[in-house]
Formats: structure tokens, sequence, C-alpha cells
């Protein structure tokens, strides 16, 4: 028996758990939790350990299939799996969601967080959730790879539909394995399709998490305690900061990026300012073209789980 290993990862909601289980023959393991951060306006759950699944090729090959969690937070199970679980993992498959408003900053940050990981191995990008926007299209994936040196395999899969899946799978064994009947392999996974039914359970579940406001998925992080969102005017869009101090600091601060970027072009644009001190709440702002964030933590809270929590905010927010 030949077995492949193959690596998931990607941000939160880009579809690995859905895609691990479309393939696997066993109930997959997971490691499931009720979301407790700002993802909660794309799902109920999230996955804050790992994923694990098994299909069966042919007779003689079985692919095992791992899923990393999607959070930074969650990056010392990035290594523990790199070092241990999938060392010798064929290929690293990067699920990349569409309707993100800025899908390639996904893809640097994973491909240098897994960077000395791919460099040993295959590197695949799987595009999720195309159904619900269209752009970027596969020929403007292609060309911004190549503009940023990546030179691999794009596809554009349903996460939920176990035919698309297979499209990765085939791609990494296909040529290796040719004994594998995959229409009957299709056949075999059409239980463990999650595709929904028009007006189906499915979608009135997604239309409930999608009624969630960007102020409430922020506040949904213990140790935020306030947050405020700007558009590209710099007018705001919405806030629940009740310190009228601290709201005006954060527009401060938006403005001091401006500032920044101009006095300091040499330094290219500047994604982030934080303003923090022994005793009082931290203050940290997210500044884009199109929109900014303010947000108002704990002390306690870390710096990055901050970062993390915006990025996907903003990722989300049209």
């Amino acid at each position: 028996m030949t077995d492949y290993k193959v690596l998931f990862t990607g941000s939160v909601c880009s579809g690995k758990t859905t895609a691990i289980r479309s393939l696997s023959d066993i109930e997959t393991v997971d490691t499931d939790a009720s979301v407790s951060d700002s993802a909660i306006r794309r799902k109920k759950k999230t996955t804050i350990a790992m994923d694990y699944g098994v299909l069966d090729l042919s007779d003689s090959a079985r692919l095992h299939l791992y899923g990393t969690p999607g959070q930074e937070r969650f990056k010392f199970m990035w290594e523990l799996m790199m070092s241990d679980l999938v060392h010798d993992a064929e290929a690293l498959v990067l699920l990349v969601d569409n309707t993100r408003t800025d899908p390639f900053k996904d893809i640097r940050f994973y491909v240098e967080e897994f960077r000395d990981f791919i460099v040993r191995r295959r590197l695949i990008i799987a595009v999720t959730h195309a159904d619900e926007q269209a752009e970027p299209d596969h020929d403007y994936y292609m060309e911004e790879l190549k503009s940023m040196g990546l030179f691999t395999t794009v596809l554009f899969i349903d996460a939920r539909d176990p035919a698309s899946v297979l499209t990765i799978v085939s791609e990494l064994v296909g040529h290796r394995e040719k004994n594998i009947d995959w229409d009957g392999l299709g056949k075999r996974l059409e239980v463990n399709s999650t595709m929904p039914e028009e007006g189906g359970e499915v979608e009135a579940l997604t239309s409930d998490i999608n009624n969630v406001s960007l102020l409430d998925a922020a506040m949904n992080t213990r140790g935020i305690t306030g947050a405020i969102h700007l558009g590209a005017e710099r007018d705001v869009l919405s806030s629940n900061i009740s310190n009228k101090q601290n709201k005006e600091l954060l527009r401060s601060m938006i403005n001091l990026v401006t500032a920044l970027e101009k006095k300091a072009a040499f330094m290219g644009s500047i994604d982030d300012l934080v303003l923090c001190g022994p005793q009082q709440e931290t203050l940290s702002v997210f500044v884009e073209e199109k929109q900014a964030l303010g947000l108002c933590s704990e002390k306690e809270l870390s710096i990055n789980v901050v970062k993390q929590q915006a990025a996907d905010l903003l990722q989300w927010s049209q």
C-alpha cells in the first residue's frame, strides 16, 4: 500500500474542513469549537487544532488528508504538523476565499509562513467561494502570482462538492497512480456532498450568520472592548466606542498614518499603528485605501490576535 499525505491550509472560512470531509472515506477527525472571534460573520464553528481524513484511492494507494486551523494564534499547530505529522507530505494545498477583499494578501501571508515547507514539495492554490464572487478570475490569479514569482497550479473548486475537490487529488497523484478509477471514486464520494438545496437549511443558516454586523463580530473576540469602522473618506460608518477620548484618538491615529505615509514615502504604505501603555487600553488602527478600522482592546490581549481579528474583519467588509 502506497500512502500519500497532503496538507490543507488557508484563512478562516476558506473551506479546509469542508474539503477534507468531501474527500474522506472515514468520519473525519476534527477539533471544531464554537467561534470566539471575528469569524462569527461567516461561521458558527471553527477548527482549533487540526482536521484529519483518509481517502482510499485504490487497492494499493491511500491519501491522508490533514487540515490546519486558519487563525495565526494557532500557529503552534502549523509548526507541529509540519515538523511531525506531515513532514513527508506530497503537497501543500492553499485554499483561498475569493470573497475576501484581497485574496492575494492571504496568499502572500500563508506562502511566507509555509515557505520552508513549500520549498521541498508541491504547492497548489485552490480558490473557493467563486460561486459567490467570480472575480478575481483564473487569468487574474495567474498573472498576479507570476508577478509575485509564484509559478504554480491554480484550481477553482467548490469545497462542498466531492467531485470538485477531487480535481486537487487528480492533479497531485494522477500522474503516479495510473490504476485509479476516477469515475467510480467520484460516485463513491457523492454521499459526502454538502451542496445546499435551493431554499434549504444550509442557505438559511448562512443568511443568519451574514446578518452579524462588523462591530458585533469584533466584540465576539474576548478582550476587544470597542470598534470603529471608517470609509474611504474617513467618515465614520459605524462605531460602538462610548469613550469619546478613545474614539477621537483612533480617528487621529488613522489620519496620522496618512500623514506619515506622505512624510516618509520611502517606507511604503503603513498598514497599522498601535498605541499601548502599561495601564490603559491598547488602541490599534488598521488602514486600507477604501476603509479603516480602529480597535480598543484590553492590554492583556496579544497584539498578534488583535491584528488577526482586524485582518479578517477588513477582508470580509466591502
